[in-house]
């Protein structure tokens, strides 16, 4: 996802009013991309200079650091760590604020995290190991478009579905129609493959 995506928002809320609706039965996590088109996605949603090379690199900038701050955030817990990114991204992309360290403070501070770990955690090398993580696994399952799911049975680990620009309706009927066991977390799936194997996954 990227977190200044209008579209990955939508892309998020589909995936709460999924596991609301189906009382906990799946798990998921949102897992944070970096690349060129997150980038030009951005400035292409923002109305800015594709070809500024400043503009280009502060967007960058901005986006990594709210990519480590969701990552402190996660190091407090997972449910604490979306709703962080969830209340930090609806001010951004609803509300059009401009990121800044203090708003990502006052949004830790508002979602009751622990506010001298979250400053420490926000610039650690394990923060950003495992932002290096992230891009390497999304890398490897072939993952490059922010609003994309990839969907796996955990009884059948060397097989997937990767859906780009997914949305409830897409994700539901493949819980219904195909009764996916999604139990395990997405590092543990790539954990699983064996070095340098990409997983067979069907494009939808």
């Amino acid at each position: 996802m990227n977190p200044l995506g209008t579209h990955c928002m939508r892309c998020e809320d589909d995936v709460l009013k999924l596991e609301n609706e189906l009382d906990g039965q799946i798990a998921y996590q949102f897992v944070p991309l970096l690349n060129m088109q997150t980038i030009n996605n951005t400035l292409e949603s923002h109305k800015l200079n594709l070809h500024d090379l400043t503009v280009r690199n502060n967007v960058s900038d901005t986006i990594f650091q709210i990519i480590m701050d969701y990552k402190a955030a996660l190091f407090q817990g997972r449910k604490r760590g979306r709703s962080f990114l969830v209340n930090l991204q609806r001010l951004l992309v609803r509300n059009k604020l401009d990121y800044s360290r203090e708003l990502g403070e006052e949004v830790a501070q508002e979602v009751k995290l622990d506010l001298e770990m979250f400053g420490e955690d926000r610039r650690s090398k394990l923060a950003l190991q495992s932002f290096h993580d992230d891009q390497k696994m999304a890398n490897e399952m072939g993952v490059h478009q922010p609003s994309s799911a990839v969907v796996f049975d955990t009884r059948n680990d060397s097989n997937g579905l990767l859906i780009n620009n997914f949305d409830y309706y897409t994700l539901l009927d493949l819980y219904q129609k195909h009764g996916l066991n999604i139990s395990d977390s997405v590092q543990s799936f790539a954990a699983s493959l064996p070095n340098n194997h990409q997983p067979n996954l069907h494009v939808l």
